[in-house]
């Protein structure tokens, strides 16, 4: 299913032209804002650059999709409290047409979570798709990887 979903978004990417300058910058506003929520552990800004349908594809684990799941994976109510101290974005690529775009590259970040003594440092890759609606970006499928550190 996830290799049918990207293929079918690559393909249509690939079918359309390119993004114009203006919904370059747009997209890139969306990838800065992700990030600019992550460095204020603010939970509503992190998830105001996802589509209410949005779906995270995390590394070894099974996709959660919607935005209720993805706000119980990632600020679960009984869970400890994660505070982001780090968090860096480096977009090596960005691309897309008419309503599909994405963006990939690397990303590091320290947290540490409440209860657990120290920092926990985390470094991977990452795969956005987003998608424009009614002249709105916003994340539709956030991809990620771990790498070696």
């Amino acid at each position: 299913m996830i290799a049918t979903s990207l293929s079918l978004a690559f393909a249509l990417l690939a079918a359309s032209p390119r993004l114009d300058s203006a919904d370059d910058a747009k997209v890139r506003a969306v990838n800065a804002a992700y990030v600019a929520g992550w460095l204020k552990n603010d939970e509503s800004a992190v998830l105001a650059t996802l589509w209410p349908d949005a779906v995270l594809i995390p590394q070894g684990r099974q996709q959660i999709r919607g935005l209720d799941a993805i706000k119980a994976f990632w600020f679960p109510p009984a869970g400890p409290r994660t505070t982001i101290h780090s968090f860096s974005f480096t977009t090596v690529e960005v691309g897309g047409s008419g309503k599909m775009a994405y963006t990939c590259g690397t990303y590091r970040f320290d947290y540490s979570m409440e209860g657990k003594q120290g920092t926990i440092l985390n470094v991977g890759n990452y795969l956005m798709l987003f998608r424009k609606e009614g002249g709105v970006w916003r994340i539709s499928h956030r991809m990620w990887g771990d790498a070696p550190h």
